[in-house]
């Protein structure tokens, strides 16, 4: 479920209570085109500001669910940006707490309008706070030198444009940061009833078992990192997925039902 609504006047000045860019020098001319995230859109023509005000666009997200954060922009040619973003599970005003941090990829020889884009998979964490809060997403030059000459990353921080030229010394970079924000649910009880969901056993090791009072019309797994591991459409009401090759570790298991969508956790032997 996604929706875009329009936010009422700030109570505070953007960026507001989160941290403006730092203002030391940033050249943006290698601007973010297009953010998506759980499939909305939000588009950007803006190539003077530092840091784009999209707060308005709100999208709404569902604990434990899994969305695809999807990247596009420019590079001015045949260089290097890279693609970060903050988002404030906790609610605490910080952007980069652990677990807040998502490295989305490295975007290379594009215009921003030429489908070229990174993306990542990210679930909402089990204990993220309910409510609205604050992504940022940030696109810093980068260079991963060569034989010739020493690398110059790009530095990952939420108040900055920043790169470390030839591993010298932090100065200002070339690129473009974006917020909006992101409205945390819990999917309802009264659309899918947990009490008719059994799963077992978990922990597993081979087999993990699921039954539900009605049909499961498909079932996704992902990792602990987000990338999905599993897909099937099983049209019936108790199934058993074989988890053997998986390795040891946490999975999101996603079911989809008539009633709406679960999502819980599964410990793999």
């Amino acid at each position: 479920m996604v929706a875009l609504l329009a936010m009422g006047v700030q109570a505070q000045t953007f960026p507001s209570p989160y941290c403006e860019l730092t203002d030391d020098g940033s050249i943006v001319i290698e601007e973010i085109t297009n953010v998506s995230f759980a499939d909305t859109n939000i588009d950007n023509s803006d190539t003077t500001v530092a840091l784009v005000d999209k707060t308005e666009m709100v999208i709404d997200v569902i604990i434990e669910e899994t969305y695809t954060l999807e990247v596009s922009g420019n590079t001015e040619g045949a260089f290097d940006t890279n693609i970060v973003a903050f988002i404030d599970w906790n609610q605490n005003d910080v952007l980069d707490d652990a677990g807040e941090v998502y490295t989305v990829g490295t975007l290379y020889n594009t215009n921003g309008t030429d489908g070229v884009s990174v993306s990542l998979d990210i679930t909402v964490p089990t204990d993220a706070v309910l409510g609205e809060t604050r992504v940022r997403i940030s696109k810093t030059y980068t260079d991963f030198g060569n034989e010739d000459y020493p690398a110059s990353p790009a530095v990952i921080d939420a108040c900055g444009i920043m790169f470390d030229v030839f591993g010298l010394g932090v100065e200002a970079g070339y690129g473009q940061a974006l917020d909006f924000t992101l409205s945390l649910e819990t999917l309802s009880t009264d659309e899918f009833e947990l009490n008719a969901l059994a799963v077992y056993p978990n922990p597993a090791q081979d087999v993990l078992n699921i039954d539900y009072k009605s049909t499961l019309a498909g079932v996704k797994v992902y990792n602990i990192v987000g990338q999905e591991v599993l897909s099937r459409m099983p049209e019936v009401y108790q199934l058993q997925l074989d988890i053997s090759a998986f390795t040891s570790g946490i999975y999101i298991v996603k079911l989809f039902t008539e009633e709406g969508q679960h999502s819980f956790r599964v410990v793999k032997d």
